[in-house]
């Protein structure tokens, strides 16, 4: 956590695990075997968007998953424009899409892009 940020939002970020639910792990299925990453690195934010985002009865929203901050490097996203990077994930996922999950933050890259 970096010390200039106020004391709440170090321990949200502490508060932030890697991903590990119903939800989530059918986000790292499909994206595994879709893209079959190099890495990747799914962490559920949800709890840091309690307070504007309530309970809607959806899957996503009763497993406590509505917002991800995804990172996945892959070969596959070679001459691939971020807008295509993007929609591909979106297409993907669109199942978890629809069960409720809110937001997706993403940082899609190549390997050549993730070692610079």
């Amino acid at each position: 956590a970096s010390p200039s940020r106020p004391r709440s939002m170090r321990l949200s970020w502490v508060a932030m695990a890697e991903a590990s639910g119903p939800i989530s792990n059918a986000i790292k299925t499909k994206l595994t075997e879709a893209l079959q990453p190099t890495s990747m690195r799914l962490v559920n934010q949800s709890s840091a968007h309690s307070g504007h985002f309530g309970h809607d009865g959806s899957a996503a929203s009763d497993s406590g998953e509505t917002h991800f901050k995804l990172e996945v490097v892959s070969t596959r996203f070679d001459k691939m424009p971020m807008i295509k990077r993007h929609q591909l994930i979106y297409s993907l996922l669109d199942e978890e899409i629809k069960a409720g999950v809110h937001a997706l933050t993403m940082s899609t890259k190549t390997p050549t892009e993730a070692a610079r």
